[in-house]
């Protein structure tokens, strides 16, 4: 979901929290108030609960047990009063913190929400064939429309989503709806829709997690898509921890019929030997090469990587697009398929339809990959 060329990646969450601490000036008042409600409603849960365990009305506990509910209610209490002390002392706590501070976890504060409110949005980027100009898919792109700030793209809420474990939720949601979506336009628009795939972003912590194909299983059930529809994509540094359990995963997934890409190839610093071992069916060239395909470095890097694919048996796909020379040189160099601004920037689901059955299955003038630009 991080993957999106409507953004530049930014060194840090703090970056981006320092790009949007303008918008989010609080007062010292304000900002008290919302860390302490942070802390208050966790505090108020456990101490209701380790009353209702000291009161006996669960059973009688041992001495160990008594001394161990003692030190957690000193625990909570000390906790409550440094509630209290934020509350009454805003100034001189919220001194402490720094405007980039503050606006992160407002920021995070926002982004609990976020699902339940129906503020997260999908939009759905073209995917070409570099040698027919057909579009032949779609990148899901998450984005978060938030109350205040407006549109605030993946680079800046993503990594606060899998600091604070958000973004399994996230990630579950953004599957489900990008089947059902790729499945309602299959229902309504039958011959335009029915070759055309949706490539959905994984973060670490989903495919570190043994209940994935599972998960992604029941989806592809409940929303009735075809497991070809669907590709998966992982970035080299997910695959880096928890090797084992991360092969197993993406071979259940395999098994169920859904590829695998490989994102941003070639800036993971990964092992070469390790990502031979894995199930991948494509290569995505991350746009830093593309963007140097004007000298003979970047070429050859990138016929590198075309060659190496193809002797694998892999595809490879072309990110960050935005010239008609790099589309057509990508395609001299053996790429397949290519995305970017050159061909369409990302697009809400109502405007996928007209764009596609305008443009038909064998969209094709002059035989040049600049005619598929919408």
């Amino acid at each position: 979901m991080i993957s999106d060329q409507s953004s530049h990646p930014s060194d840090s969450l703090f970056a981006s929290a320092k790009s949007l601490s303008s918008c989010l000036a609080l007062s010292a008042e304000q900002a008290a108030l919302d860390i302490s409600h942070e802390l208050r409603t966790p505090l108020t849960v456990i101490q209701g609960a380790l009353e209702l365990l000291e009161s006996g009305r669960l059973g009688p506990l041992s001495d160990q047990g008594q001394r161990l509910i003692q030190i957690a209610t000193s625990n909570v209490e000390r906790l409550m009063r440094l509630t209290i002390a934020i509350e009454q002392e805003s100034e001189s706590i919220i001194s402490l913190l720094s405007t980039e501070e503050l606006a992160r976890l407002r920021l995070e504060r926002d982004l609990r929400h976020a699902l339940e409110r129906r503020q997260l949005k999908l939009q759905y980027q073209p995917i070409v064939s570099l040698a027919t100009g057909t579009i032949i898919g779609f990148e899901v792109l998450v984005r978060w429309q938030h109350p205040t700030l407006g549109t605030i793209p993946p680079i800046q809420f993503i990594p606060l989503a899998e600091k604070t474990g958000l973004i399994l939720d996230i990630g579950t949601w953004v599957l489900r709806e990008a089947c059902y979506q790729l499945h309602q336009w299959r229902q309504h628009y039958f011959s335009e829709f029915q070759m055309l795939t949706i490539s959905v972003n994984l973060s670490c912590q989903q495919i570190a997690c043994p209940s994935l194909p599972q998960s992604i299983q029941q989806i592809l059930c409940e929303t009735e898509l075809p497991a070809h529809c669907l590709k998966l994509e992982i970035t080299e540094s997910s695959i880096k921890e928890s090797a084992a359990a991360v092969e197993l995963v993406l071979s259940q997934l395999q098994v169920l019929g859904v590829q695998l890409y490989i994102d941003d190839f070639g800036t993971g610093y990964s092992s070469l030997s390790r990502l031979l071992e894995l199930p991948l069916d494509v290569l995505k060239i991350d746009r830093s090469f593309v963007q140097q395909l004007s000298s003979k470095r970047g070429e050859f890097l990138v016929r590198a990587i075309a060659n190496l694919a193809h002797n694998l048996g892999i595809d490879v796909i072309a990110e960050g697009v935005e010239t008609e020379e790099q589309a057509l040189k990508l395609q001299a160099l053996g790429c397949q398929r290519g995305q970017g601004y050159f061909f369409a920037r990302p697009l809400d689901s109502q405007a996928i339809p007209p764009l596609i059955c305008n443009l038909s299955t064998s969209l094709q003038v002059a035989g040049r990959v600049a005619n598929v630009r919408v």
